[in-house]
Formats: structure tokens, C-alpha cells, sequence
């Protein structure tokens, strides 16, 4: 007897948390991916620390954030992140703001 394929058996567990799971902390970006999400430019962003999210130790992040998206696809700062990671850094939403954004720390 065969059995029907199941989608389960396909399925990729995401490899990233959002990057909004570590606003407000700092981090040092060690890598920089171009992706996509919905139709939506992003990045994934790969730290030098780990951090504990839901119970898993992740280092790897994604957003669709404009401002940070923009901001990461810079082909100077791609060029540099080869030689030196970028921070450490905090994501920041200022008050008189509708965004995010990267600063340094």
C-alpha cells in the first residue's frame, strides 16, 4: 500500500526570528543576505552573539524594515562587513518616528 505525500514532509523550518524579537539590544552584524518576504524586499542579518528566542539559540535574523533594509543593502557597507563586522548596534524606533532604524552603540 502507498501512501499520499504530505506537505509536512517538505516543509523547511525557518533558520531566522524576526529582527523585532531582539529590538532594543545590542548586536554586531557579521553577514548580510538579500531575501524576500511577500513580495517585500529583506535582509537576513547574522550576528556575532547568540541570543535565546522561544527556548532556541539563534544568531540569524530577518526584516522587511525599509529603513534597515535600505540601509543594509549599501554595496560599500557589504564591501566592508568582509573585512569587519558592523556595531554593535541597537534597533530603534525615535519617538517622533513611524520607523526603524540601525545606531550605533
Amino acid at each position: 500500500m502507498t501512501t499520499n505525500l504530505k506537505m509536512s514532509d517538505f516543509e523547511q523550518a525557518a533558520d531566522s526570528k524576526s529582527l523585532r524579537t531582539i529590538d532594543g539590544k545590542e548586536f554586531t552584524i557579521v553577514k548580510v543576505v538579500d531575501t524576500e518576504y511577500d513580495g517585500q524586499p529583506s535582509v537576513k542579518i547574522t550576528t556575532k552573539e547568540t541570543f535565546e528566542i522561544e527556548g532556541e539559540k539563534t544568531n540569524k535574523f530577518h526584516t522587511t524594515r525599509e529603513v534597515i533594509v535600505k540601509a543594509l543593502k549599501s554595496e560599500i557597507l557589504r564591501g566592508k562587513l568582509l573585512d569587519k563586522p558592523l556595531g554593535p548596534v541597537k534597533c530603534v524606533k525615535p519617538e517622533d518616528k513611524k520607523y526603524w532604524l540601525l545606531k550605533d552603540f
